[in-house]
């Protein structure tokens, strides 16, 4: 509903089912009574329409997809397991049957389909599971002619992703949803969209709109195209319910200038039988003043319609320098070698006003933002609430976007190409490039950081992933001259011994990477001696959490920030629940909880945080997070002192892959 509260609606045909899926265009859902096995197509709309199916003896443990051909008056339901369940099936059944049929494919292929399927032009579509082939599916006569065609989509950039298929205004669309640390917090970090035009070339191409007027809907393994214009929402947006570790969310991603926002629809995270649906009544296809008097459009579980008007104000950036600080154009005055670098449009502001030298320059993160695949960097200034634009040309690509890992001294790592297996670090102001060896697989870290100036001859670059349980952590380092990677594996025997590695950036401390643990401890690692150490002190903050298989219970998204000597963590969950700053305390060895950071500014987030002793015109005592409000003026925080999130802890847009940077000018 319009004013984003929960709205609860009894349907006597849904209790104690459970919802296999959603099809047809979002009108009709596939429901199952596991105890009777009764199966049935259900309508949602002013007059509820049940079809009867055969009854389909699949148990909650069930985790597949299905898909229908035709119209509801006259369908074939095909319902395929995922590779995962114990029973890998192809089923189908037309009107009138009384049992469900084995899909026989020819030449004996096995069928493995991963994801949802959609209907497109007369046949079914899906995924196939753990490859990027495209199965297409035309049932014949209970047979089976199956299709693999070969794509060449981009490999998400984590471990952990998923993919869903839409059929849309004649074309094929793929979105990929990038996140970590599943189950653990299940953020998402990227959403990339690719089209597919299958009767014309068959290849997968990278796109940046899916419409001005379309809205893509997604939630569990379904995702379905809709018009914006009779949904009443914002158009070139994808709708998703997602389940993290402190709510039910309802993202809305925006493609027209790559940022996200998320709101709350359930208190708690749900389990994937238990997922929202998206319901699109038939009625949404009726145009004009009918429509606007009776349409809605709502998840299933929440009936919740999160609307954004059509004149909805973009956060946008600045296309000139006009409004430069002071601060930065110090910076360049005292490296009048690299004005010729900075591609800003224009310098507007006199060369004559600078007269602070750089070291009396106050310098704090900005946050960059990379949206398309131009070159373009948006910078935001979070205290003054600003926007620049610089172009570096080295991150422009036509192989896949440049992803941004973390930073440190004003230099950003960044991976690249189709694979994302090569990695730059680059400086966004003076344009210095340090390449480095490709991975032998897609990057797929926990974390990565360096030591010093990556252009610096004792500089160590450090890169971690480990196991969910953290029975098992792979380590991996590069010094300058090396043309490859040099990886350690390191085995935790003893239960007593896991170190679940949080999803955060480690912090090099004193000659040494520390990384902080979901549980709130710490590994050590050793550049020198290779050594990969878990301290016993100090001890774990949240001693109880669980941290295996599908378990959101007590999870919490944690930073790990250096303020001037001192090492400082932040735990939060969400609004109901203030952030938790512990500093850690080096005589003891023990995390000691604060409520006040001496004036200083914290600025987190998992690929790089940061701390600022004296951030000035009243902006001390604050954690800044990677967001902005909905007009991009207004930088996203929680004030220590009033104890309240400001602008709010949802509703603010995120600009996807994006870092924090601290600038620098320096020349190596």
């Amino acid at each position: 509903m319009r004013d984003r509260s929960l709205h609860k609606v009894t349907i006597p045909e849904m209790q104690g089912k459970i919802c296999l899926g959603c099809m047809y265009n979002g009108g009709w859902l596939l429901m199952l009574d596991e105890a009777t096995h009764d199966c049935f197509l259900f309508s949602i709309t002013n007059r509820p329409t049940k079809i009867p199916l055969p009854p389909l003896p699949l148990t909650s443990e069930y985790k597949g997809t299905c898909g229908v051909l035709s119209s509801p008056a006259n369908f074939t339901v095909v319902v395929a397991s995922n590779p995962e369940s114990e029973r890998n099936v192809l089923l189908y059944c037309r009107p009138g049957d009384e049992i469900w049929t084995d899909l026989l494919v020819k030449n004996d292929v096995v069928i493995e389909i991963d994801g949802g399927i959609v209907a497109y032009a007369g046949k079914l579509y899906a995924s196939a599971f753990n490859s990027n082939d495209l199965v297409v599916i035309d049932a014949i006569d209970g047979e089976v002619e199956m299709e693999l065609t070969r794509t060449e989509e981009e490999e998400a950039s984590h471990s952990s992703y998923v993919s869903y298929l839409v059929a849309s205004c004649g074309d094929i669309f793929t979105v990929w949803i990038d996140f970590f640390g599943f189950p653990y917090d299940g953020a998402v970090t990227r959403i990339i969209v690719y089209r597919l035009n299958y009767f014309l070339d068959q290849v997968w191409r990278r796109v940046e709109s899916i419409g001005s007027d379309r809205v893509f809907l997604v939630s569990g393994d379904y995702a379905l195209s809709c018009s914006a214009a009779a949904a009443q929402l914002q158009g070139n947006c994808i709708y998703l319910v997602w389940s993290s570790c402190d709510c039910e969310r309802l993202y809305k991603y925006c493609l027209d200038d790559m940022t996200i926002s998320f709101h709350q629809i359930l208190p708690e995270p749900t389990t994937p039988t238990c997922r929202a649906y998206w319901v699109v009544p038939n009625y949404c296809s009726i145009q004009g003043a009918e429509f606007k008097e009776q349409a809605s459009l709502s998840p299933l579980m929440s009936n919740e319609d999160f609307q954004s008007s059509p004149g909805e104000q973009q956060g946008n950036y600045l296309p000139t320098c006009q409004n430069l600080p002071l601060e930065l154009l110090e910076l360049v005055a005292s490296n009048l070698c690299l004005v010729s670098r900075l591609r800003f449009p224009s310098v507007c502001k006199s060369w004559s006003m600078i007269s602070n030298p750089i070291g009396q320059a106050k310098v704090w993160p900005w946050l960059m933002h990379i949206p398309k695949q131009d070159g373009t960097c948006n910078m935001f200034d979070p205290l003054n609430g600003a926007g620049y634009t610089l172009h570096v040309e080295a991150l422009k690509t036509d192989d896949g976007q440049h992803i941004l890992r973390s930073s440190k001294d004003g230099w950003v790592v960044a991976s690249a190409g189709l694979k994302s297996d090569n990695i730059v670090i680059i400086n966004p102001f003076t344009k210095e490039i340090v390449k480095l060896p490709t991975f032998d697989r897609p990057y797929h870290f926990h974390g990565l950081t360096f030591s010093s100036s990556p252009t610096s001859p004792d500089c160590v670059v450090f890169a971690v992933c480990s196991s969910q349980r953290g029975d098992y952590v792979t380590v991996e380092t590069w010094r300058p001259g090396e043309d490859k990677w040099r990886k350690l594996d390191f085995d935790h025997e003893e239960e007593e011994s896991f170190f679940p590695i949080a999803n955060n950036n480690p912090i090099y401390f004193r000659g040494e990477f520390y990384f902080l643990g979901r549980k709130g401890n710490f590994v050590v690692f050793n550049p020198s001696e290779d050594t990969w150490v878990v301290l016993n002190k100090p001890e774990p903050i949240y001693v109880e959490l669980q941290v295996f298989d599908d378990d959101h219970e007590g999870a919490k998204f944690c930073y790990l920030v250096e303020l001037e000597g001192e090492l400082i963590s932040v735990f939060m969950c969400n609004a109901d629940e203030p952030p938790q700053v512990f500093q850690l305390d080096e005589t003891n060895m023990a995390w000691k909880e604060v409520e006040d950071i001496g004036g200083a500014a914290l600025f987190v987030d998992y690929r790089a945080s940061f701390g600022m002793v004296s951030p000035g015109a009243g902006n001390g005592n604050k954690i800044f997070f990677p967001r902005y409000s909905e007009d991009g003026k207004h930088a996203a925080f929680y004030d220590m002192e009033t104890k309240v999130y400001h602008p709010t802890f949802y509703g603010v847009k995120e600009p996807l892959n994006s870092v924090w940077v601290v600038p620098n000018l320096q020349c190596s």
